[in-house]
Order: structure tokens, then C-alpha cells, then sequence
């Protein structure tokens, strides 16, 4: 089990968001086009590259521990649709994952490689379960 803390500061430039996760700093910002100054990735596409990120990662530490398998090629596209509500919320309602796998294995033993990356990939699993989040203010 592990614990992840990230802290999350608003900036007073455009819509930027300095994040700072252990030795690790990034931004994140909205397009201009959202009232950003488009320094640095949006929530959604972060959440997304989390996905693509946590897959080849796991498929990385999966073929690692056989010998036997090749892993050539494995490159992650994920897309995500949005749709904004009467209430003037909005969330991310369909996300896409396209993988291009190149192995040594044959169909039936990459269908079992997959199903081994996808029980081992956190984010797609917290994202699959619908994790609840807990909010507390001070």
C-alpha cells in the first residue's frame, strides 16, 4: 500500500496551478481560449495522461518479469470526452484507450498479457471503481 501527496497552489496568473509532488514540480493551466495562459496541461488531460502513463508502466514491469516476452512496442492513445450539464457541472463521461502492442507472443497470449497490465494498472483501476474522494475545508 502506498500513500501519494500532491499539493496543489493556485497561482494569480491565468487559470496555472503549481503542483509539487515529492522532488516534482509542474503546472497546470486552461488554454487561453479558457481564460488560461496555456503554460502547461488542463486537469483532464493530465487525469488522461495518467491513464496512458500507468498502462505502459505496468506493461513495462509485466514484461519485465518474463523473460521470454519481447515487448517491441507499446504505445498508449487516450482520448476523453467532456460534457457540461444544465447545472453547470461538467465531467469526463467516455474515455477512450487505443494501445499499439508489438510483442513476441502470440493473440491469445497477448490478450492474457493485457488482462495481467489492466489488474496491475492503478489508475485504470481507481478510475474503473469510481474511487469516493473526500473533502475536507479549513
Amino acid at each position: 500500500m502506498g500513500q501519494y501527496i500532491v499539493h496543489s497552489k493556485l497561482r494569480n496568473i491565468g487559470a496555472q496551478v503549481d503542483q509539487q509532488t515529492g522532488q516534482h514540480r509542474f503546472i497546470s493551466d486552461e488554454p487561453i481560449s479558457g481564460h488560461g495562459t496555456d503554460a502547461g496541461p488542463n486537469p483532464v488531460q493530465y487525469l488522461l495522461s495518467s491513464i496512458g502513463g500507468c498502462l505502459a508502466i505496468t506493461a513495462n514491469d509485466v514484461a519485465r518479469k518474463n523473460d521470454e516476452l519481447e515487448l517491441k512496442k507499446f504505445d498508449v492513445k487516450t482520448s476523453g470526452t467532456t460534457t457540461n450539464f444544465q447545472d453547470g457541472g461538467s465531467a469526463v463521461t467516455k474515455i477512450k484507450v487505443h494501445v499499439e502492442l508489438e510483442t513476441n507472443l502470440s493473440d491469445s497470449d497477448q490478450k492474457v498479457f493485457m488482462s495481467r497490465v489492466l489488474k496491475g494498472c492503478t489508475v485504470h483501476n481507481t478510475l474503473k471503481n469510481a474511487v469516493p474522494i473526500e473533502l475536507t475545508i479549513n
